[in-house]
């Protein structure tokens, strides 16, 4: 376990500093994309039929008691105000093979959808959307062994797909966020839940969205 999480080691820093380098460019786990699809009325509409549960369009129920409730609701946090905000999302081949695996033509369908924006986006910077410091971060993780080894195919492929992308944030709730502080300190690149995107971005949020 992680004696603390990132965002509460990121928010001590000065105020300078965390606004400048707030997150922009946001890498979409494929379990932070299935809840977008499937409690898309919550989070982009922030339609409430209940304040003690969320109900997906297949009919799963995430009640308070649920981790993931609070995940949902940040989420719908995170997206109220988008057209505003300066975030660019991606997603790559690696989250669609997790999809695909679903077998769910609404969750495939939302998946293109990211992807055009997220094609969109790089065709916009003409050449240049990717910096060097990702290609020197992905030549550097093939070799470190610390990290390769310790999680899993899986989301080992997420995180050189967020390196390659350039990416300031893998948004997920998987329980490898608990590799967050050694991953950011050696590539920048954060690991956070929703919960954990808002606590960085609250403080900032009438100047940000």
């Amino acid at each position: 376990m992680i004696s603390k999480k990132l965002s509460e080691a990121y928010n001590n820093g000065d105020p300078f500093t965390r606004f400048q380098n707030l997150p922009k460019r946001i890498f979409l786990d494929s379990n932070v994309l299935q809840y977008l699809n499937d409690f898309g009325k919550y989070i982009f509409d922030h339609y409430r039929e209940s304040g003690d549960y969320f109900l997906s369009s297949n009919g799963r129920k995430i009640s308070k008691e649920n981790r993931l409730y609070n995940e949902i609701v940040a989420l719908g946090k995170i997206f109220l105000g988008i057209d505003r905000a300066n975030f660019e999302f991606a997603v790559s081949k690696s989250v669609l093979k997790e999809v695909l695996r679903k077998k769910d033509g609404s969750y495939t369908q939302w998946f293109f959808d990211i992807w055009q924006h997220w094609q969109s986006i790089v065709k916009s910077y003409n050449g240049s959307a990717f910096s060097r410091r990702a290609t020197m971060n992905l030549s550097k993780i093939n070799g470190d062994k610390s990290i390769v080894q310790g999680i899993s195919k899986e989301d080992r492929l997420i995180l050189f797909d967020a390196l390659r992308f350039d990416c300031n944030v893998i948004l997920t709730v998987d329980r490898y966020r608990n590799r967050q502080n050694e991953i950011y300190d050696k590539y920048k690149t954060m690991i956070l839940y929703p919960t954990d995107f808002i606590e960085i971005l609250e403080p900032f949020r009438a100047l940000y969205l």
